[in-house]
């Protein structure tokens, strides 16, 4: 897939990200702020409770005209009629989901560009690199990568990288300035009070 198909703004979700504990009610507002490249994590919950919010999600999105991206699990994202999937190290190789005939979108959480370097090699379509600044996330953990290291990272990956970790509006900019295809966030759209300012605060940073 060519880069310039990949939306630069990239939301992955945490139910545990909104003030007022309602996932779904930020997610809409978010995506009427413009968010149309949407992660489903979620990962934790049962699978019955991760389908049937699943299907939420991806009913919001398919309102919106965004697409879905689900964490870890190709058969839940057929099953949610999603247009890829998110792997990373504790799930099935990228390799692995290709050779099944898997023909959606394929992301990859990595740490480093060697990382995603070999996920593009297996077949990725583009990969998260993080942290690239400090975070409180339980979801973007090891050692801050600063953006001096980043750049050099991006360019080791040699596919678009998206810079995950205590990303929002006001650095948005620079990650694009040193090699980055976007940015993936969490709180920063989805723990704000108006998600949908915020979601149009960070797209304007990125100039779309």
């Amino acid at each position: 897939m060519e880069p310039s198909t990949l939306d630069p703004l990239y939301l992955i979700t945490d139910r545990n990200a909104p003030p007022s504990d309602d996932l779904l009610g930020a997610l809409d507002t978010a995506l009427i702020g413009g968010v149309r490249f949407l992660q489903y994590r979620e990962k934790d919950l049962p699978y019955a409770e991760r389908l049937e919010l699943g299907r939420e999600v991806a009913s919001l999105a398919n309102e919106h005209g965004a697409r879905l991206i689900v964490n870890g699990d190709p058969e839940l994202a057929d099953a949610l009629g999603a247009d890829g999937v998110h792997l990373g190290k504790g799930t099935v190789s990228v390799s692995a989901v290709r050779a099944e005939g898997y023909s959606g979108l394929i992301g990859y959480s990595a740490h480093s560009g060697e990382e995603a370097a070999r996920a593009f090699a297996q077949g990725a379509d583009f990969a998260t690199l993080s942290p690239v600044f400090p975070t409180r996330s339980k979801f973007s953990s090891g050692p801050v990568l600063g953006l001096e290291k980043f750049e050099r990272e991006c360019e080791v990956a040699g596919g678009p990288v998206y810079a995950l970790g205590g990303v929002g509006a006001e650095n948005a900019s620079v990650c694009l300035e040193r090699g980055a295809r976007g940015v993936a966030l969490i709180g920063a759209v989805l723990a704000a009070e108006d998600p949908a300012r915020a979601a149009r605060e960070v797209r304007a940073a990125l100039g779309v």
